[in-house]
């Protein structure tokens, strides 16, 4: 038990009419779909993956609270904007780049099963791992969008 935390990045496709491109993974998933859909007519295609998980890290678990949940932590999954993921990626930084800003910008969060609340080797871990993650999401086209949701 404990606090786990995902960042899924969802991409939404809907069917193309008149002279638009038809989206490309469109294309794949209605040709593998084919024998399941003999009509081909699929109006809505999603699809979606695990972006970012973590384990425990009270700290970046208490930035989406409070910053794209309205301060309620209820596990709901949570729309989270590009510009979300850039100002938590320039805090991330920041503190790499200086750590006595850690307490101040990304303070620890206590609570059931979240983990350790020191600003230790594990923390800057974290941070680490929140920047990868980040940084993998911004690469992927404006079409994606991104969702955050923790369990514990």
């Amino acid at each position: 038990m404990g606090l786990d935390m995902y960042l899924t990045a969802k991409l939404q496709t809907y069917k193309s009419y008149g002279k638009e491109k038809e989206h490309p993974i469109r294309k794949i998933v209605r040709k593998n779909l084919k024998e399941i859909f003999s009509s081909g007519n699929i109006e809505y295609i999603g699809i979606s993956f695990e972006a970012g998980y973590w384990r425990k890290a009270n700290e970046i678990h208490q930035w989406f609270v409070d910053n794209c949940q309205e301060g309620k932590d209820n596990c709901q999954n949570s729309y989270v904007s590009r510009e979300d993921l850039k100002k938590l990626l320039k805090i991330c930084n920041s503190i790499l780049k200086d750590k006595k800003l850690a307490k101040s910008l990304l303070p620890t969060q206590s609570g059931f099963f979240f983990g350790n609340t020191k600003y230790d080797k594990w923390y800057f871990e974290d941070i680490k791992r929140t920047i990868k993650i980040i940084e993998k999401c911004l690469n992927l086209s404006d079409e994606w969008e991104f969702e955050y949701h923790s369990s514990w």
